[in-house]
């Protein structure tokens, strides 16, 4: 058994450098431009679907190849997004959030860096209300239920959490397996 578990540390030292290394290289890559702030912010609550969406960033961005922004609803239907315009930092968008639906929607955006080099991400936003202001009451409140539950279960949890945070739980995996291992031998 004490093969094995040299074999077992061999391993797992390996797998800390390539981790390492990998985190090595994710920081670098961080360097250029990174949002620095949008509106609507990620997280909010909003009583009426936003007209437009600014996305301000740490350096100059311009417009990437394909669609710079993208707004889907809780129903899985986009928004029609028109006049995006990249200036200086700030990339904007006109929305159309007719068609609007109270809950959680997702709002990824792309921009091209200064050096060349796309950047991405997404986070969600909450509408409250539904756009329409002609829909009777009773279909309101029959679908608020439905459409509370994917705020309580946001997408953006999982796409919200730092990448070393998951190489943190990740080791901490692997220790647990390790210590179970040479216990039960």
């Amino acid at each position: 058994m004490g093969h094995y578990a040299a074999h077992v540390r061999r391993y797992f030292s390996a797998l800390v450098l390539a981790l390492l290394a990998a985190t090595a290289v994710a920081v670098p890559a961080q360097a250029h431009a990174e949002l620095k702030s949008s509106n609507p912010a990620s997280g909010a609550a909003l009583d009426a679907p936003p007209q437009q969406i600014e996305l301000t960033f740490s350096d100059t961005v311009s417009l990437p190849d394909g669609d710079a922004v993208t707004v889907t609803g809780p129903d899985g239907a986009k928004w029609p997004v028109t006049q995006t315009h990249a200036v200086d930092r700030t990339i904007t968008a006109k929305v159309d959030g007719a068609a609007a639906k109270a809950g959680a929607h997702t709002l990824e955006w792309r921009a091209q860096a200064d050096d060349g080099d796309i950047i991405s991400g997404k986070f969600t936003f909450t509408v409250n209300v539904a756009a329409s202001s002609a829909a009777p009451t009773s279909s309101v409140t029959m679908s608020a239920p439905v459409s509370n539950t994917p705020v309580s279960t946001t997408p953006s949890d999982s796409g919200g959490v730092p990448a070393w945070l998951w190489v943190v739980v990740g080791l901490i995996a692997v220790v647990g397996a390790i210590l179970l291992v040479r216990r039960k031998a």
